[in-house]
């Protein structure tokens, strides 16, 4: 079988056919709509499905999705694979240390969405980062997935022991790693490690396709790191217009390091706090 890197991205007429017909079937029957992901992105992961399936062509994948039992919520997952892991790029988490749990501080209550949570791991570390400042008791976390496998591990909140070993290295960076270590987070058993009711019980995980689905309350602060670089303009806008209308009048955003607004129209509605970790402040009454 010849490798990916073999393969040519660019594709025919046919190729290219291929692809809609079987993103328009995937969406009729899922009701998930690949449509505005960046099509680079798609053809590259569909390709690997093709290398897996050890099948030539992109419309040998539409009778697995109509007829072959699981299939579907496989091919789901490769389209939707996600990189996360505990306190990814710790320094986003020191300025959200800086920029927002002060302000955060100021209100009896308030409310979180994170967007795009994959497998749980940094939904986990925001816990553990408002747990260390006494600020968690206070706090709902909202977070969200359209794909159900992942949100299942997510919600189980169980871990190897390379994922924790990474974690507890990005931890060891942050100034809270002075207070509880990484590990008293979770329970250990069997090479694995889950975390801690305590840690979970102010998280609330759901489905929620950034794609079609609505707004999603009015939130203090809300992330969506690394999940928009998969989105053509066009889904980008929708989607930063639907932060937009959930978050409070002076809410934060957090982006991924390869992510920005300086493409939207409403740019100035936004106040860039820290170039580095992407992070923003909603601009009041514009």
């Amino acid at each position: 079988m010849a490798s990916l890197s073999d393969r040519e991205t660019k594709l025919t007429a046919e190729q290219a056919l291929e692809v809609d017909i079987l993103l328009d079937v995937l969406y009729q029957r899922s009701g998930y709509d690949f449509s505005q992901y960046a099509r680079s992105t798609l053809v590259r992961r569909l390709q690997n499905c093709l290398l897996m399936e050890d099948l030539p062509h992109f419309s040998y994948l539409i009778p697995k999705v109509l007829y072959e039992k699981g299939y579907m919520h496989k091919l789901l997952q490769e389209l939707s694979v996600s990189v996360t892991e505990f306190f990814r790029d710790p320094a986003f988490f020191q300025s959200l240390e800086q920029h927002v749990l002060p302000v955060l501080k100021t209100f009896p209550y308030f409310k979180i969405w994170h967007a795009g949570c994959a497998t749980g791991e940094e939904v986990y570390s925001l816990a553990m980062l408002l747990k260390a400042h006494g600020l968690y008791d206070r706090a709902k976390i909202y977070a969200t997935d359209f794909n159900d496998r992942i949100l299942d591990k997510a919600k189980a909140g169980i871990f190897t022991e390379d994922t924790m070993r990474q974690g507890e290295l990005n931890y060891n960076q942050l100034a809270i790693s002075q207070g509880t270590p990484f590990h008293e987070h979770f329970s250990t058993q069997y090479h694995s490690s889950k975390v801690r009711m305590e840690l979970a019980r102010n998280i609330v995980f759901a489905n929620h396709n950034l794609v079609c689905d609505g707004v999603f309350g009015e939130m203090q602060l809300i992330l969506c790191r690394n999940v928009m670089i998969y989105f053509d303009n066009a889904l980008k806008k929708r989607v930063i217009d639907l932060f937009d209308q959930s978050l409070h009048h002076s809410g934060f955003l957090g982006l991924g390091r390869l992510e920005n607004l300086d493409y939207l129209d409403t740019s100035a509605r936004w106040h860039l706090l820290d170039n580095a970790a992407t992070l923003y402040r909603k601009v009041p009454g514009i």
